[in-house]
């Protein structure tokens, strides 16, 4: 019989389990098997997950930002804005259209041209 709750062979936490008899064993993943003292307690909670679905996101369709697509000439695009890393320079801007989804770049802090 064993005191420590430790493998032999690699020196990771043994996890306990309860034969029919009632003796406590410890065992490792390495495969290490050994029989603990009965001094030790064995509980074992554990805690089940909530089962998660596939979710409930759903991207609306809504109206897009009003910019004319360089590539396909569409009217209307999404909006994304990257923040400077500096508090002295421009942000940039991302136009994504809403039809051919080219992405425009404006990073020189001037209007929508």
């Amino acid at each position: 019989m064993k005191n420590s709750m430790f493998c032999d062979v690699c020196g990771k936490i043994l996890n306990t389990t309860k034969n029919e008899n009632g003796q406590v064993f410890g065992v490792c993943s390495c495969g290490f098997k050994e029989e603990i003292c009965s001094g030790f307690v064995v509980s074992q909670n554990v805690v089940k997950e909530k089962e998660r679905g596939e979710g409930i996101l759903i991207e609306a369709e809504t109206r897009g930002f009003p910019n004319i697509c360089k590539k396909c000439g569409y009217g209307e695009c999404d909006i994304h804005e990257i923040l400077p890393s500096y508090s002295d320079e421009a942000g940039v801007i991302l136009y994504r259209c809403k039809k051919c989804k080219f992405v425009h770049r404006q990073h020189d802090g001037t209007g929508n041209n």
